[in-house]
Parts: structure tokens; sequence; C-alpha cells
């Protein structure tokens, strides 16, 4: 039960225990020593040798009981008074001793994959906090390190590839211009092509993800003839399955650079196209707002279960790969996108399209 409390909380009501107990108890042992003294003055009278009693035994019994009860109250009181006092007073105690490890919690959710190489300042104190800081700092580089060696893997590997990849799509295209007519070679071959296609994709897409893509010249991109132009390069794979592109007419704009936001959309119209089922209609919404633009691409799929909505940015992710190896793609291509959009200040997500699909909504600053 307690886990689930705030530290400073916590720490708080175990103090504020600790201290009922010690003056509960010391008020119990006061009151204990106060009655035996009381019973003591109440039957031995300082009397003189040959004097008569000054108070009467009963009367200065009543009168020692008495004062018994107000020393009783006033110590219950006094017990009251302490307990809540030292309670306020752990509370900012507490508040004071751990307001570095709130600044630290705060600079350590400010940081993710884009300023890793930022440490931390380290505090001037020679404590835990400055150890743990120092440690973070470590671990943060080590982080840094390890995503640039992976990126630089990933650009250096897709890199080399492309030099065999070209060489056997060269010798598969001899191959096909010298065959016989044999339909099982045109079937191999056209296996192989649909393979290579597959890798070319793919080694696309990793030099896509590994790259920084600065945005180094912005200026106003229309979204209107982009998409126009998309729909017209995906019109025969979006032509095979009966699928309609509406794309709706707008003089919006958005700032950034046409061939990174061409790749954003193309991959997904293309995704849109190929998910959707045959005989349907993708449709792209433009909608100007104060400060934002929102470019909305609607199919008519599965849809995408809200558990992986945003799993499905990741890279490699797929929802169902069983059908994902069967449409083709990389695993690549959503991650691809929302690296480009973040540097563009943009951001993506997935809603559901009712009554049936999904709805990728892209949101820019205006």
């Amino acid at each position: 039960m307690l886990k689930k409390i705030p530290l400073r909380i916590r720490f708080t009501i175990i103090a504020s225990l600790f201290l009922l107990i010690s003056c509960v108890t010391l008020t119990l042992l006061s009151n204990v020593s106060a009655g035996s003294m009381m019973e003591a003055v109440a039957v031995i009278p300082a009397m003189g040798e040959d004097a008569v009693p000054a108070i009467p035994l009963e009367p200065a019994r009543t009168l020692n009981e008495q004062y018994y009860r107000i020393f009783q109250q006033e110590t219950g009181f006094a017990t009251a008074v302490i307990v809540l006092a030292g309670s306020i007073a752990t509370y900012f105690a507490a508040g004071y001793v751990l307001k570095p490890i709130r600044l630290l919690s705060s600079e350590v959710q400010k940081r993710n994959v884009g300023n890793l190489d930022e440490p931390i300042a380290i505090p001037q104190s020679a404590d835990e906090i400055r150890q743990l800081t120092l440690s973070f700092n470590q671990m943060m580089s080590d982080l840094q390190r390890s995503f640039l060696l992976q990126k630089e893997f990933s650009a250096n590997a897709a890199h080399e590839l492309r030099t065999p990849l070209t060489v056997m799509r060269a010798k598969l295209d001899v191959f096909a211009l010298e065959g016989d007519g044999n339909p099982e070679i045109r079937e191999l071959i056209t296996a192989l092509d649909q393979q290579l296609e597959r890798l070319s994709s793919l080694i696309e897409d990793l030099l896509w993800f590994s790259r920084d893509l600065p945005l180094e010249n912005t200026e106003p991109v229309p979204l209107y003839p982009l998409l126009c132009d998309i729909a017209e390069e995906l019109s025969s794979l979006s032509s095979e399955k009966g699928i309609e592109i509406q794309i709706e007419q707008t003089d919006d704009y958005v700032l950034g650079q046409d061939r990174l936001l061409e790749r954003v959309f193309y991959n997904l119209l293309e995704n849109a196209v190929k998910y959707s089922a045959p005989d349907t209609q993708v449709s792209v919404a433009i909608e100007k707002k104060e400060d934002t633009v929102q470019v909305q691409v609607a199919d008519q799929g599965e849809g995408i279960p809200e558990a992986y909505r945003d799993a499905v940015f990741e890279p490699f992710f797929r929802v169902d790969k069983s059908r994902s190896r069967a449409v083709g793609g990389s695993g690549l291509g959503l991650a691809v996108c929302k690296r480009i959009l973040e540097r563009h200040h943009a951001r993506i997500c997935v809603l559901p399209n009712q009554p049936i699909g999904s709805i990728f909504q892209i949101t820019f600053p205006a």
C-alpha cells in the first residue's frame, strides 16, 4: 500500500507514526509517575512531632485527583500539538531533502534520443544525488555512443549492399533477355525480381532511417500538388485493386523540404492502398486551424488495434507479420515517416476510421 504513495508523503507518515508512538509512550509513563507521586503526597502529609495535619486526608486526596486530571488533559493536548507540529515540520523537511531528487527526475524526463549528448548539470553537494547524476550521465553517454554506432552500421551496411544488388539486378535483366520463353524460367525471373525489389526497398529505407535528415533550407510546400503527384505515381497499384484515391483540394501549405515530405506522404498513401480491401476508397483531408495544419490519410482496411497504435512507428514492428509479408514492405516506412516529421516539428498518430479502417493524422505547426 505504501509503495503507491509518493516518497515525501510516505516519509512523513512513517516519521509521524514514530513521533506519535514516542509521545504517547512518554505521556503514559509521565501519567503513571504522576499518579504514584499524587498517592504518596495524599497518604503521607507533612506534620510535626505533635502537630495535627493541616488538611484532612480525604480532601487532600480529592484535590490531588483534580490536579492529576488537569495534568492528564494538559499532557494529552501537548502530545497532540507535538505530533501535529512534528508531522508538518517533517513534511516540509522531507520536501527540502527530496528537492534534488525531484530536480534530477525532471531533467531525466527531458532526455530522449535527440538530446542524449546533453549531460545533466552535476550538483555541488557531495552526496548520493551527485553520484546518481554522474552515473546517469555516464549511461547517457554510453547510449549515445551505441545509437551512433547503430546508425553508422545501418548506413554503411546499406551502402555496401547497394553494389552487389545492382550487379544482381543487371545479371537478372540479361538473363531475362536471353531466356527461351520457358514458363518456369519466366516464373523464376519474376520471383527473383520481386525479391530484389523488396531488398532494394529495404536498403533504401535503411538509408533514410540512418540519416540525420537536417532541415537546412525550408520553404513553403503546397500540399495539394504534392499529394496529387504521389497519387499519380501510385495509380497503377491502386487501379489493380480498384481503389480510388480522393484528395481534398486546398491552397494550404507547410514549411519544410519538399523531398522529405514527399517521402512521408508516399509511404502513407502506399500503405493505405496496400492494406485496404479491394474496391474501396482512400481519402486525404486537409484542415487548417488557428495554429496547426492537419492532414488525415484514411483507408478502409482492417484497422490497427488500439494497443498497437503507438508501436507501429517503431522500426520493423508489424501488427500482423503474415499479412505484412504478403503485401511486402520493409517494416521501416512508418518509422522513417516519424523521423522526418519530427524534423519538421510535426506529430503523427493513428486514429480509428468508422466503420472500419485507420486514419493517419499528421499535425504540422502553422
